[in-house]
């Protein structure tokens, strides 16, 4: 698990209803933060005091929350809702028993690590927002190298995408029984594995 040197702890609870308790939260989201969120903890602080590395406009510190889930799930919509009230970049650990995840936010997605892969922050950055991107590519598994971070994430999205659209084609010929649709779909899996090469070069 994350380990972060001891000026940067903060070991902090937040009350749920902080967040809850909004105006313009509806009812089910509400609802998630009772009935699957067990408590939240703000766990480290990394900024210039803590860790004598300059801010930038982007990026002025950064927070790394814990939060504690009753039911093993993703928890998008309470890290959304959460990033919305704070105006800082957010690690999150998500903890469900004795497993872990992490996650964060990059522009309007919630990128997710695989539960119980860790992550090593390298804090010898030469500025707050070089950390961030670190952080970023460690939860993405992108390649540390590259510095265009939504380049490579448009990239791995379209991966995903490409392999779902594969999965269902495969399914889908099994099922059907006649040959010429089969050879069609054969066809189209054909192209799209090209797809998949190519992306993987």
């Amino acid at each position: 698990m994350l380990e972060l040197p001891s000026s940067c702890r903060v070991d902090k609870f937040i009350p749920k209803k902080t967040f809850y308790e909004k105006v313009n939260i509806s009812n089910t989201l509400k609802q998630e933060f009772i009935d699957k969120l067990e408590k939240i903890t703000w766990k480290y602080k990394i900024d210039e005091n803590t860790i004598n590395i300059s801010k930038t406009v982007d990026v002025e510190e950064i927070e790394v929350f814990e939060l504690i889930l009753k039911e093993k799930y993703d928890a998008k919509n309470l890290i959304r809702t959460i990033t919305k009230e704070i105006p800082y970049q957010i690690l999150f650990i998500l903890k469900y028993n004795n497993e872990f995840r992490y996650a964060i936010k990059f522009k309007e997605d919630i990128i997710l690590k695989n539960w119980n892969e860790d992550i090593k922050i390298n804090l010898l950055g030469y500025n707050l927002k070089n950390i961030y991107e670190y952080i970023i590519k460690q939860v993405a598994n992108l390649n540390e190298n590259d510095k265009n971070i939504e380049m490579q994430l448009e990239k791995k999205n379209k991966i995903v995408e490409i392999k779902k659209q594969i999965e269902k084609l495969y399914s889908r010929m099994q099922k059907e029984k006649q040959f010429n649709i089969k050879v069609e779909i054969n066809k189209k899996i054909t192209e799209l594995k090209k797809e998949l090469d190519n992306l993987n070069e």
